[in-house]
C-alpha cells in the first residue's frame, strides 16, 4: 500500500464532466487537501493540467501541483494499485457497468471511499450484492448515484421522511415528484451511458402510457393497498399542481434509488416513490412521451448515431454544453409527501444546468464529504448517498446554494410557470 494517500483522486479527469470536477475541487476543496487526477492517457492529463492551470491562476488547491495517476479501468491489478493511492476516489468514467466494476472492487479491497455519478441502478445494486458485506467489514463507503440522478430524489425523500418522523411522529408512505421546470444539455459521455440503458426505458414508457403505474414499493408486496392507493397513469392530471404530467426520462432511475434508500433507512411500511414531468397540456404530454420513445429507438441504431455525430446534432465523447449554457440552466422538483393522514410538500431546485452545473456540485461535495466529514453517523457499505452520508451531505449542498425545502403548502402550477419564465 502506498505510504501516503491523496485525499481525493479524480478518476476520469479528462472527460467532459471530469474536467469540470477538477475545476470545482480546485476552487472548493480546503487549502490543505491533496487532490490528484487520473485516467488512461498521461499526455491528455498533462494537457488538462496545463490548460486549467492557465485558466485558473489562483485556486485554493493548485491545479499545476496536482499529481497524475495513470491506469486502465479494465485491469484489476492496476485498479488495486491506484485505489491504494487515495483516501477517496471520485469517478466520472462510464458506462460504469463496463468501466466501473474493477475500480469499485479495488476500493473495497483497499479500504478507499468512493463516489460516482452513475444512473445505472441495476449495476449499483449488483455491486451492493457482491461487495456490501466486505465493504461493511472494511468500513468502506461506496456511494454511487451522486449526480442529478439521483441526488434530488434521494436526498429529497430522506429529508421528507425525517420530517415526517420528527415533526409528525408518523412514517412516510409515498412521495410524488414532478419536474416543474428544467433547462439543461447533454454530453457525449452521458449519451453513451444512456444508450446502454435505452431499451429498458423504452419498455417502461410504452408500458406506462397505457397502464397504471404500480410504484415500486420499499417492502415489495407487503402493502398492496398503499401501492394501489398511490398508483397513477404515466400521463395524468396532477390536481395539486394543476398541470398534466408525462413520462420523465429519469423517473425509473430515481424511483428505484429512492425506494432502495427507503428500505434501508426505513422511511415507512411499503414506501413508494413516483416521478413525472409537468407539461403545458395534454397534447404536450403525449408529444413528449411519444417523442422520447421514438428518439430512444432511433438512437439505439449505430448508423443513425453516426449520422447525428457527423452533423453535430448530438455531442461526441468529451463534448457537452458550454459554460455559458451551463450557467443559464436550472431545474425545480416539486415533492408531495403522504403519511397515513397527512400531506406535506418539498422542493428541490438548482440554479445551473442540472446534468453538469448541479451534478458537478453534487459529486464534488460528495467527495469532500467523504474525505473530510466522515464520522460514526456514516454508514459503511454500497448504497445511495442518502444512506451513506445523509444529513452531512445535505448540509453541504444547502451551504452551496442547493435548495432542499419543506412546507405545508404546495408550489402551485402558477408559481412553477413563473419560476420557469423568470429563469428563461
Amino acid at each position: 500500500m502506498a505510504e501516503t494517500r491523496y485525499d481525493i483522486l479524480i478518476w476520469g479527469a479528462t472527460s467532459f464532466t471530469g474536467e469540470r470536477l477538477v475545476e470545482y475541487l480546485a476552487i472548493n476543496a480546503p487549502a490543505e487537501a491533496t487532490v490528484a487526477i487520473g485516467g488512461r492517457s498521461r499526455a491528455k492529463l498533462e494537457d488538462l493540467k496545463t490548460r486549467l492551470a492557465a485558466k485558473h491562476s489562483q485556486t485554493t488547491v493548485s491545479i499545476s501541483n496536482m499529481d497524475i495517476v495513470v491506469g486502465d479501468s479494465m485491469d484489476q491489478e492496476q485498479m488495486n494499485l491506484i485505489a491504494a493511492k487515495a483516501r477517496v476516489i471520485t469517478s466520472t468514467v462510464g458506462p460504469y457497468s463496463v468501466y466501473g466494476t474493477n475500480l469499485v472492487r479495488a476500493c473495497v479491497e483497499q479500504k478507499t471511499d468512493y463516489c460516482d455519478i452513475t444512473g445505472e441502478v441495476p449495476w449499483a445494486r449488483q455491486m451492493n450484492k457482491e461487495l456490501n458485506a466486505k465493504a461493511e467489514q472494511n468500513n468502506v463507503h461506496i456511494a454511487s448515484l451522486c449526480g442529478f440522478d439521483c441526488i434530488p430524489a434521494d436526498l429529497g425523500c430522506m429529508m421528507l421522511a425525517e420530517y415526517a418522523k420528527r415533526e409528525l411522529g408518523k412514517p412516510l408512505l409515498h412521495v410524488k415528484g414532478s419536474i416543474v421546470g428544467i433547462r439543461g444539455g447533454v454530453s457525449g459521455g452521458t449519451l453513451a451511458t444512456a444508450v446502454t440503458q435505452m431499451s429498458g426505458m423504452v419498455k417502461l414508457a410504452m408500458k406506462g402510457m397505457f397502464k397504471r403505474s404500480s410504484a415500486d414499493s420499499s417492502s415489495g408486496d407487503s402493502n398492496r393497498v398503499l401501492t394501489k392507493r398511490f398508483s397513477r397513469n404515466m400521463i395524468h392530471y396532477d390536481k395539486t399542481l394543476r398541470r398534466w404530467q408525462t413520462f420523465w426520462a429519469m423517473s425509473d432511475i430515481n424511483r428505484m434509488t429512492a425506494c432502495w434508500a427507503g428500505r434501508v433507512l426505513d422511511y415507512g411500511p411499503g414506501f413508494t416513490y413516483a416521478e413525472s414531468m409537468s407539461t403545458k397540456g395534454l397534447i404536450h404530454a403525449v408529444i413528449i412521451a411519444v417523442g422520447f420513445m421514438y428518439g430512444a429507438i432511433f438512437l439505439g441504431f449505430g448508423f443513425i448515431r453516426n449520422i447525428l455525430y457527423a452533423t453535430r446534432a448530438i455531442p461526441r465523447s468529451g463534448e457537452g454544453p458550454s459554460e455559458e449554457f451551463t450557467k443559464s440552466g436550472f431545474f425545480s422538483l416539486h415533492l408531495e409527501a403522504f403519511t397515513e393522514s397527512d400531506v406535506f410538500y418539498g422542493k428541490v431546485s438548482g440554479n445551473s444546468d442540472p446534468g453538469y452545473g448541479e451534478t458537478i456540485k453534487y459529486l464534488g461535495e460528495s467527495a469532500l464529504c467523504l474525505a473530510f466529514d466522515t464520522d460514526d453517523s456514516f454508514r459503511p457499505g454500497v448504497y445511495p448517498p442518502s444512506v451513506i452520508m445523509g444529513d452531512a451531505l445535505l448540509r453541504r449542498l444547502r451551504d452551496k446554494g442547493c435548495q432542499f425545502e419543506i412546507g405545508k403548502a404546495p408550489v402551485s402550477a402558477r408559481k412553477a410557470v413563473d419560476v420557469e419564465k423568470k429563469d428563461n
